[in-house]
């Protein structure tokens, strides 16, 4: 009886109950799932941002090209407390887009100069944008950028611009050929070593095949107002350039395009067009002109002119480079002024290389020995810009200096207002000759016996008319009382109120008037020539009156 108990008990225990395939097959499928998920999870990377804003552990994805890549798992501060330390979970597979070049910013809605970008997360949410790395190894932390690249990947040219004398611009300011956007500046940055303001541009194909060894960039400002010979000048360009600025490129008038630049090729950046063209001229000869008279209204960029066609530009006013010991030991104080010939400015006069440079400075030399001198004038007189005029002079002042602290001197003639000054003072000198108190003594002689002359004819005319009255003369034949009536009438004429005596003592007398009238005038300009020109009283100012 115990034995077959026992018996039982063993078949009991050995007997497979198959409800226990139910947990075993949850076990096996919890297994493969999660085995499943293990394998499909990629790396943790770490992002370093200035701040958190906008992102959500477990909520924020991150993204490439719009497709899910991975999932912020993590935000923490760093232990400085200065940055946010933001954890993703990439996706299996993406270990390859990971390098040192990788780049990750946050996408938002943003209103900028670009324009305005990511409304699409108003409804969705902020999410974190990549661009793939290519170059460098593999990394796991990087830093999240403030601002979308404005290029994710090589496209088009990049040149590098050195500007001297210009007002920063920012980051995304458009680059124009003609008017029409073809890139934009990267890159901001700034040389010690040369104290000069470097950009980075991209300009995008096609458009990057206008760019050649021969092109040059200079600024656009937007709003530009300009003050020159040639007037007031008021420039509007797009709304965008007005805003923040921008840069143009392109070639100079007659310029032919030249070769295809590499990558990172450095330009000058010119402040404005205008100095973008005269900067063409790379054959000059430069000149310190000496002025001795007002130079107010002459500015650097002038022009210097021969007979209305510009040939040159003014540098420098006053020049500066000239040491003190030269400047105090010339005869006059002078003003000099430091300018530059261009004969590449007319096509007839085309330069090509030094030995046709060294033609012009002997054509020079020898028109300055002709007599071709430089003076100031004006050349707006709304604004009362000047400019340097170079033309011949009859009776041109002496050379007196060829150099000057080891500069050439283009000789000086007296300006346009002077040469006026002057032709008056030798009309008002020609005047002071002439021997007006004989003359006015003369004159009053002369009316002294034209007078007399009138008496004696008037006396005559009276004699003979009683003559005529008398009975003798009556008897006369007819014919001859006819000459002794047309003697009389015209004895009558003569007299002082007679048709020709009235008119010639009028005129006598007004002569006499006007010469005595003249006679202050004369002795004033012959004291004060320039009172012809200018008034000989000095005009107080206005004073205006107090309140009550």
């Amino acid at each position: 009886m115990i034995e077959e108990n026992k018996n039982v008990e063993n078949l009991r225990r050995v007997r497979f109950n198959s409800i226990w395939l139910v947990p075993l097959v949850a076990i096996m499928v919890a297994g493969w799932m999660l085995y499943q998920n293990w394998a499909s999870q990629g790396p943790v990377i770490t992002l370093i941002a200035p701040n958190a804003e906008g992102l959500e552990a477990g909520q924020t994805k991150l993204k490439a090209r719009n497709v899910d890549v991975g999932k912020v798992i993590g935000i923490r501060l760093s232990n400085d407390y200065d940055n946010a330390i933001v954890t993703v979970r990439m996706n299996n597979g993406t270990q390859k887009m990971l390098r040192e070049d990788t780049k990750f910013w946050v996408v938002k809605p943003r209103i900028g100069r670009e324009g305005v970008s990511g409304l699409g997360t108003l409804l969705s949410g902020a999410y974190i944008d990549m661009s793939p790395g290519e170059q460098g190894k593999e990394s796991a932390e990087f830093s999240l950028l403030s601002q979308p690249p404005l290029s994710t990947k090589k496209e088009g040219v990049r040149i590098l611009l050195q500007s001297d004398d210009s007002a920063k611009l920012n980051v995304g300011s458009l680059v124009h050929f003609r008017g029409y956007e073809v890139g934009y500046i990267e890159e901001v940055g700034f040389d010690t070593d040369s104290g000069s303001i470097t950009y980075r541009v991209v300009v995008k194909p096609p458009y990057d095949a206008l760019v050649s060894d021969a092109v040059q960039f200079w600024i656009t400002p937007g709003l530009s107002f300009k003050s020159s010979v040639q007037g007031f000048e008021v420039r509007l360009d797009s709304l965008e350039t007005f805003l923040s600025g921008g840069i143009s490129f392109g070639l100079g008038k007659g310029r032919a395009s030249g070769k295809p630049v590499q990558d990172l090729t450095s330009f000058r950046l010119f402040s404005s067009k205008e100095e973008a063209n005269n900067n063409l001229y790379d054959q000059t000869i430069e000149y310190v002109f000496l002025f001795d008279s007002n130079v107010s209204g002459l500015a650097p960029g002038a022009d210097v002119e021969f007979r209305g066609v510009r040939i040159g530009t003014v540098l420098d006013v006053p020049f500066t480079g000239i040491s003190m010991d030269t400047l105090t030991s010339h005869e006059r104080p002078v003003i000099p002024v430091l300018a530059r010939i261009e004969p590449q400015r007319l096509n007839a006069w085309k330069v090509s290389g030094d030995e046709s440079l060294q033609k012009w400075q002997e054509l020079l030399d020898y028109r300055i020995a002709q007599g071709l001198r430089a003076r100031l004038e004006i050349g707006n007189y709304l604004n009362a810009a000047k400019v340097i005029s170079l033309d011949f002079m009859d009776n041109p002042p002496p050379i007196k200096l060829k150099e000057f602290d080891g500069y050439q001197v283009f000789p000086t003639g007296p300006d346009s207002l002077a040469n006026i000054e002057g032709k008056v003072s030798n009309v008002l000198d020609k005047l002071a000759d002439v021997p007006l108190k004989e003359t006015f003594e003369q004159l009053g002689k002369t009316m002294g016996e034209a007078n007399e002359t009138l008496r004696q004819l008037q006396t005559v005319s009276k004699s003979v008319k009683q003559l005529l009255e008398q009975s003798e003369t009556q008897a006369l034949p007819a014919n001859l009382s006819e000459v002794m009536t047309e003697l009389n009438l015209t004895l009558e004429s003569y007299q002082a109120n007679g048709q020709i005596g009235r008119p010639l003592r009028e005129n006598m007398v007004s002569l006499g008037r006007a010469l005595n009238e003249l006679q202050p005038l004369l002795r004033q300009l012959r004291e004060n020539p320039n009172t012809l020109i200018f008034d000989s009283k000095p005009r107080l100012d206005v004073q205006p009156k107090a309140a009550r």
